[in-house]
């Protein structure tokens, strides 16, 4: 394999990161990974509040994502149909049986990758 430059592995790793963190957050969506790249910024900004115990509004996800409020608020109910977010009045959150799950399955995975990604840099 030709010399790699650097900017190659963090493009890989963010492909990487967003199909692993696709697997987390939109199990269910797997199949539709390419077509539903809105849904899984959305559920990873309702993911990263959740952890910050400052669950978001709709208008506080789309200036986040930098999406149309309209838009941010027609992939949170297609979210919340599917279980991967759920709403608590005018926030979104993520279920507390998805978090469990998050954290028994999915860290070693993610930091795998990001491990793998530094050692391709430091070459």
């Amino acid at each position: 394999m030709p010399q790699l430059p650097p900017h190659y592995h963090l493009a890989h790793l963010w492909l990487d990161l967003t199909r692993q963190l696709h697997k987390t957050v939109a199990p269910d969506l797997q199949a539709q990974f390419g077509s539903r790249a809105s849904l899984m910024l959305i559920a990873t900004a309702v993911y990263l509040g959740t952890l910050e115990e400052r669950p978001m509004t709709a208008t506080k996800l789309a200036d986040y994502v930098g999406m149309p409020r309209a838009t941010v608020i027609r992939r949170l109910r297609s979210l919340c149909r599917r279980g991967a977010v759920e709403k608590a009045g005018h926030h979104y959150r993520t279920p507390a049986k998805r978090l469990d799950r998050i954290g028994r399955e999915d860290h070693r995975r993610l930091v795998q990758l990001v491990r793998t990604a530094s050692e391709n840099l430091k070459r």
